[in-house]
């Protein structure tokens, strides 16, 4: 998978597809974070063992999922 940008508010943010299924999340040269997706019941529900506020990793998963179902 490519490596592919998203706009959040003032961000530009680099999403960086790994291998084992989580995703690297880049401002530039500096690393974010990684989130990744855990299914639950009737959606996706996105998570990150990395110090990012809940309602951004959220964001960012809903954007990478509609990205991903676009492609």
């Amino acid at each position: 998978m490519e490596s592919f940008d998203l706009q959040l508010s003032e961000k530009q943010l680099t999403i960086e597809p790994q291998d084992n299924g989580t995703y690297r999340i880049m401002e530039g040269l500096d690393k974010l974070g990684v989130i990744y997706p855990e299914p639950s019941d009737d959606e996706v529900v996105w998570n990150t063992q990395d110090e990012l506020d809940e309602g951004f990793v959220r964001q960012v998963g809903k954007m990478i999922t509609e990205h991903n179902d676009n492609g």
